[in-house]
């Protein structure tokens, strides 16, 4: 057995150093690994590796280590770490998962293999080690920007204001949560969010380009404009500003200066495809279509995936009277999913022209669903607006009425549901509400706020079995909710499940320890009998 072990040992060692010929680490380290190969020393270079970004012999360094240590769950999670840095998220997957099985409670595998996950696309994985990441670390910022940017992907945009309440000041929770708001329709909880968040970073150009977008979903453009013009003004070195206060330029129509600055950006930045579709899209407008021409076809060449730049392209090449390449390029705009209904009309247009009469006809038809489709959207957003409006500062008996009027027009949107709910409530009609629940939960079992608010009302009319359920749902589908995990520790205990409703408090004492409210039912909790 001796002689067999120092056999393996030493073909490791020349393994190793075939894998990393070209890697050399610092002489003494390289001498006393020749000299006396172990662990230790591997690790060592390991991490020298790594701090000179060198990742590829980092990983041929902890291959090296974990063959004299292979039960290292802090080797492993170095080998999947390294691995990831060198672009291999697949391959870092195993490492990480193994360093996880031998110790669960480290917060950083967790953190690491989710990200590799997300790499990979494999987002419910990734869902799943965020969570695990969170129930270590509860105030882990990766752990809820990660988790709450897949809530968001997945359209759960109640369930990334669950998450993030509460949550540490940090930018990009705070961009999260004004993002999730946003796409919610709530936008002026989204202009709260993102203000906060710049009184105490102020030089920040995440935060203030989201508050320009908010301004801009809150139809005022001007006031976006005139933000992204100061910050680009005091940060003439910034590329991204510029093309920033560019973009607020093109959605003001300010067409003149859009294609001043665009000339000028495209000196220091030829090949980016924004700049040159801005370009071209200034130049159209002002009737040069030749050079528009020029810009948009490179535009689409390095960026295949932007629609804009398909149908800008295509209203050029109508224009040029070049039907059958405008064709082309509509149709690719509708492929990548251009909602503008003008598309369909411009393509029923150069159809028409080309001959193809009953294709002409088929997107004059879907012109005019479009176009219904977009005004219904409109009076929507109208109406919800308005019983907002009057929910917060008027009548809340005309604000359900509104709510309901909105739904009518898009009777599919889980959060108005809600906020008809939160309406019905302030008129004491509880029936209503828990109807409107219902709807929410129907279309987005996710919501947790309406599943927290379903378990209340279950609980007020004695349903605890039903309560149970709903709030189940909301720490399942928000780990982070607080309020939730109270509310089901209260169920449990009134059910006499006293266990599970300690372990229920637990985890609301974990996300707030100093909750009075946690505290005081972990104190009626404890003289609870214990199980036999």
């Amino acid at each position: 057995m001796w002689h067999r072990s120092i056999f393996r040992v030493a073909a490791a060692v020349l393994m190793a150093c075939a894998a990393r010929a070209a890697c050399v680490g610092p002489a003494a380290l390289e001498f006393k690994l020749r000299a006396h190969p172990d662990a230790a020393g591997f690790t060592a270079l390991g991490e020298w590796f790594a701090a000179q970004r060198q990742y590829e012999c980092a990983v041929a360094s902890y291959r090296s280590a974990l063959t004299h240590n292979p039960n290292s769950a802090h080797l492993l999670e170095r080998l999947g770490s390294s691995l990831f840095l060198s672009g291999d998220a697949a391959g870092a997957i195993g490492p990480l998962r193994q360093s996880i099985a031998l110790n669960p409670k480290l917060v950083g595998p967790h953190l690491k293999l989710a990200a590799a996950l997300e790499q990979v696309a494999k987002r419910e994985d990734a869902k799943t080690e965020w969570q695990s990441a969170l129930k270590i670390d509860p105030k882990s910022i990766e752990a809820l920007d990660g988790l709450s940017r897949d809530l968001i992907a997945e359209g759960n945009y109640g369930g990334v204001v669950d998450l993030l309440r509460g949550a540490p000041d940090d930018e990009r929770l705070a961009l999260d949560l004004a993002q999730a708001y946003g796409l919610a329709g709530m936008l002026p909880e989204a202009s709260d969010t993102v203000t906060k968040a710049l009184e105490r970073n102020p030089s920040s150009f995440p935060l203030t380009y989201e508050l320009a977008v908010v301004r801009v979903n809150q139809g005022l453009h001007e006031q976006a404009k005139t933000l992204m013009q100061k910050f680009a003004k005091d940060h003439p070195d910034e590329l991204e500003a510029q093309k920033a206060y560019l973009r607020m330029l093109v959605i003001n129509n300010d067409w003149s200066d859009a294609l001043s600055l665009a000339t000028r950006l495209l000196a220091r930045a030829p090949n980016d495809d924004y700049v040159l579709f801005a370009a071209g899209m200034s130049e159209r407008e002002s009737g040069d279509s030749v050079a528009a021409r020029k810009h948009l076809e490179q535009a689409v060449a390095l960026n295949p995936a932007f629609s804009f730049s398909h149908y800008n392209l295509g209203l050029v090449l109508e224009q040029l009277h070049d039907p059958a390449h405008a064709k082309e390029q509509f149709e690719q705009a509708i492929a990548l999913g251009f909602e503008e209904p003008d598309v369909h009309f411009q393509l029923a247009n150069v159809l028409r022209s080309l001959g193809e009469k009953e294709d002409a006809e088929q997107q004059l038809k879907l012109y005019s669903t479009a176009m219904s489709a977009a005004s219904t959207r409109r009076v929507a957003d109208l109406k919800a607006g308005a019983a907002e409006k009057e929910l917060k500062t008027g009548d809340p008996q005309k604000a359900v009425a509104l709510y309901r009027e909105a739904l009518e027009a898009t009777p599919n949107d889980a959060l108005l549901s809600y906020k008809l709910s939160v309406a019905l409530d302030r008129v004491g009609d509880t029936a209503g509400e828990r109807s409107a629940l219902e709807h929410s939960i129907q279309i987005d079992p996710d919501m947790a706020i309406a599943q927290n608010q379903l378990g209340y009302l279950d609980s007020r009319s004695g349903d605890a079995a039903a309560a149970e359920k709903h709030f189940r749902e909301a720490v399942r589908s928000a780990p982070s909710y607080t309020e939730a995990w109270i509310n089901l520790a209260a169920t449990l205990g009134m059910e006499s499940k006293f266990p599970e409703a300690k372990q229920a408090i637990d985890s609301a004492l974990k996300l707030e320890p100093t909750n009075s409210e946690a505290l005081q039912l972990r104190h009626d909790l404890a003289g609870a009998p214990s199980p036999h």
